[in-house]
């Protein structure tokens, strides 16, 4: 894959209105286990409870900004974790 994870995570910071706030991108390049092109993102929320269509329409975003970035053909994981799950995790 010839895209790289900053210019990617780049692409992501210059989303318009987004429709709950997003604390930190982590992205991450390469095959997938099928060994297809994909890009993996975490955009990590920055409040605990955003509902379930609102994860929808920002994961849909997310995928339509980094296809326009990598190509149609790359496969787009996405996860939201929170920032509180994060600061757990650490």
């Amino acid at each position: 894959m010839e895209i790289s994870a900053q210019s990617i995570e780049q692409a992501l910071l210059r989303l318009p209105r987004l429709p709950t706030p997003v604390s930190e991108w982590r992205v991450r390049t390469g095959p997938d286990s099928t060994d297809d092109p994909a890009v993996w993102v975490r955009a990590v929320l920055s409040h605990d409870d955003v509902d379930a269509d609102t994860r929808h329409l920002l994961r849909r975003m997310i995928r339509e900004r980094v296809r326009e970035e990598a190509g149609t053909h790359v496969l787009v994981y996405v996860r939201f974790p929170t920032a509180s799950e994060i600061e757990q995790a650490r």
